[in-house]
């Protein structure tokens, strides 16, 4: 299986290079067969500060999550969810500085979005944390929204990952280590697919290029190389462990696109379905930030084809 790149293209068509020119298909955000939700509503809402977890000593603000709803339209069906993870080096950011226009994009497509915060490793942070607490409090938000999907009117069967930074880190180390979601009581079948929006997969090779990456990841992750090795999404891809479709950034430096394309590859390796966007005209802040701009001709179409495809009815 080869990755496909996503090419921005004026017009609505999306086009995937891989040896030959193909197009995305655009399907309907799907509407479950599951139960109805319990209320209706006409008008967007936002549910926030929604505790999914619970630690003595712990600011709970660092384990809520904000939970953007969309329109109901005619009907009460269920509606798919994507789960938002703020980057920030993993010791600092709020999910407050990453919704943007995503949640305006998600809900218009007819999907929750939910914006999680978790645990930091900042030494402004009391107490501050490091792996594999940040995967763990992710995962733990994901298994709060499936087991109260019907209160808030989600459908737990249609789940999708999106994190930018060190949030997209936590996104593919939770889409491919088995570990986090189990210890919520899930698998990593919950997952419909994932994009870890640009960062290193290989903490170990982050860490020993140095520089303030380095830096940061020490913080994070501590000065353990075999932490290093567990904490690295790509050493964790295998075949037959339900990793769901994957989409990918490329862009900067050559050795930045080298370790993307290894974890492509790694993924594409274990039958993976794996997606990239052509992003190399823009910076690491901009692939995440202009998500959702109706001014941005990269990131928005084939993020929002991405998860369409996700959350078409099978």
């Amino acid at each position: 299986m080869r990755a496909r790149i996503v090419t921005p293209l004026r017009g609505a068509a999306l086009a995937l290079v891989a040896c030959a020119v193909v197009t995305i298909p655009v399907a309907a955000a799907g509407a479950s067969t599951r139960s109805a939700r319990d209320t209706c509503t006409d008008t967007p809402r936002v549910v926030r500060e929604v505790r999914y977890d619970a630690v003595d000593g712990v600011d709970p603000n660092l384990l809520s999550l904000d939970l953007y709803l969309p329109t109901t339209g005619k009907g009460c069906d269920p509606v798919p969810l994507v789960v938002g993870v703020h980057g920030g080096g993993w010791r600092k950011g709020d999910k407050s500085g990453f919704t943007g226009d995503k949640a305006k994009l998600f809900n218009g497509g007819g999907w929750a979005f939910a914006n999680v915060n978790y645990r930091l490793s900042g030494p402004d942070v009391s107490p501050p944390v490091q792996y594999p607490t940040h995967n763990q409090d992710v995962a733990n938000a994901v298994g709060y929204l499936v087991d109260h999907a019907k209160r808030y009117g989600l459908d737990p069967d249609q789940v999708g990952l999106l994190g930018h930074s060190a949030g997209a880190g936590i996104v593919a180390a939770v889409a491919t280590d088995e570990q986090f979601l189990e210890q919520a009581g899930l698998g990593l079948d919950t997952l419909r697919c994932a994009f870890p929006d640009d960062i290193n997969f290989d903490v170990a090779q982050g860490i020993r290029f140095g520089g303030n990456l380095a830096f940061i990841s020490r913080q994070a992750f501590g000065d353990d190389p075999a932490v290093w090795d567990d904490a690295s999404p790509i050493n964790h891809v295998e075949p037959g462990k339900d990793i769901p479709p994957i989409l990918l950034t490329r862009r900067g430096a050559p050795a930045w696109q080298a370790q993307m394309d290894a974890f492509a590859a790694k993924l594409q390796g274990a039958g993976v379905d794996v997606q990239i966007i052509d992003a190399t005209a823009y910076s690491h802040a901009q692939v995440n930030q202009l998500i959702g701009s109706t001014a941005d001709p990269v990131m928005t179409k084939p993020v929002t084809a991405f998860f369409e495809r996700c959350f078409a009815k099978q």
